[in-house]
């Protein structure tokens, strides 16, 4: 076989060729190939199965109630695992020595590293 004149022609045209062969094949055959492996008939439009209803949306008022619901069991939540992390404490004195104040019997002239 000798090679074309226009290589360029022949390359697009074989292209074309294959691209309507092979989209004709993969429109047509799933559809007859389902239904003959399956050996049942075509559906009719009344037998197909009906669209899924919507639910309703939801409105902004029922999406702020539920968000105030978690969020109060979720201050609830953190109220409860305090009492159980410091059941001796208040919560005013641990505010207190966390901020870096003194204690009750320190003084405030001690510091480390210098001598009395």
């Amino acid at each position: 076989m000798r090679p074309p004149k226009d290589q360029g022609l022949f390359l697009t045209v074989f292209v074309g060729i294959c691209m309507t062969v092979i989209l004709g094949l993969w429109i047509a055959l799933p559809v007859h190939i389902k239904l003959v492996i399956e050996g049942e008939e075509p559906p009719d439009e009344e037998s197909a199965p009906q669209p899924l209803a919507l639910k309703p949306a939801v409105t902004p008022e029922e999406r702020i109630a539920q968000m105030e619901q978690a969020l109060g069991l979720a201050q609830a939540a953190v109220k409860e695992l305090e009492k159980q992390t410091n059941p001796g404490e208040k919560t005013g004195e641990a505010g207190a020595n966390q901020k870096g104040q003194s204690k009750p019997g320190e003084t405030g002239s001690t510091k480390k590293g210098s001598s009395p």
